[in-house]
């Protein structure tokens, strides 16, 4: 991508594209993308359907933003949207204008190397508490895990932290400052499924404080309850993975002592917590996979292949 201006963007080659009826072209639907737009306004004068694959709602999304991006959805024949969830809050909240074909692929990762990995879940033997398992971004918000770890309601629980990012040194400063050291371990962040496997096997419950996305579905894939905030709308679209009260838990955003109260309550309890990983597993096996994505990816193209010849 080159930056033509602040906030717009261009991608060469991007135009190059030949498109004829009875194509379909998927596009990312970013609005700051000029080159993207200018492609479906090509599109649709060669007679090719156009698809615009992107989020409803965002973590970071306004509601003035949405109302641009939701005028330009327009320009395209269909929708695909991250989520199920997603396509029910887009037909809740749109403007007056004709229905488009909505899809959704529950966007998730590639569970068949987790599930070989993946070790029985039984809280009450496992020898570590929590794990986070992310970016070290402003946005995940470990700085409210931490101070909720040296909390009277969680003494003596451990956290392991896999992840890298630019708040990295001052979360293990400030973890030194709480007098945490010799509870929480930092490991690099990876890629490589066996390093994660060796800690996720080990731990009984997945936090995650801030607006939480895929690490959400990776950890549910490894069996591990997740604890995360109660707004939605500062959540990422994976948040729909949740199952409030099944696979996963919620606290008080922001709220320290409710995270605090929340861990504690949970790690007491070992069946509620084998019972919400048999619910974490279901849920990835069924969903939130590559697998199924692509088969979603698939029947929406079936669906609009004769409208596109029509």
């Amino acid at each position: 991508m080159r930056q033509l201006l602040p906030g717009v963007e261009w991608q060469p080659g991007a135009l190059a594209i030949a498109l004829e009826r009875g194509d379909i072209l998927v596009v990312s639907g970013a609005p700051r993308t000029v080159s993207t737009l200018l492609l479906i306004a090509k599109a649709k004068w060669n007679g090719a359907r156009v698809v615009w694959w992107g989020h409803c709602w965002s973590s970071t999304s306004k509601p003035w933003r949405a109302s641009i991006r939701y005028a330009l959805m327009r320009m395209a024949d269909a929708l695909l949207f991250y989520t199920d969830q997603e396509v029910l809050e887009y037909r809740l909240r749109r403007s007056a204008g004709p229905d488009k074909p909505t899809f959704a692929l529950n966007n998730g990762i590639g569970t068949r190397e987790i599930s070989r990995l993946r070790k029985p879940f039984v809280a009450s033997i496992r020898p570590r508490d929590l794990l986070f398992i992310g970016r070290l971004t402003d946005k995940a918000r470990v700085d409210l895990l931490l101070q909720a770890l040296a909390s009277p309601a969680c003494k003596m629980m451990t956290l392991d932290v896999i992840g890298d990012g630019n708040c990295r040194q001052m979360l293990q400063q400030q973890a030194g400052e709480l007098g945490l050291a010799a509870r929480v371990a930092w490991h690099d962040g990876t890629a490589d499924e066996a390093k994660i496997a060796d800690v996720a096997n080990r731990c009984k419950l997945f936090v995650y404080p801030g607006s939480v996305g895929l690490s959400l579905v990776h950890a549910l894939a490894y069996g591990l309850p997740a604890l995360v905030h109660d707004d939605r709308w500062t959540q990422m679209p994976e948040i729909s993975a949740l199952r409030e009260g099944r696979n996963g838990f919620t606290f008080e955003q922001g709220s320290i002592t409710s995270l605090a109260s929340r861990i504690s309550m949970l790690l007491s309890d070992s069946d509620v917590l084998d019972l919400a990983s048999l619910e974490a597993i279901a849920t990835t096996d069924e969903t939130f996979n590559t697998e199924d994505m692509a088969r979603r990816f698939l029947k929406m193209l079936s669906e609009l292949a004769p409208a596109a010849l029509a």
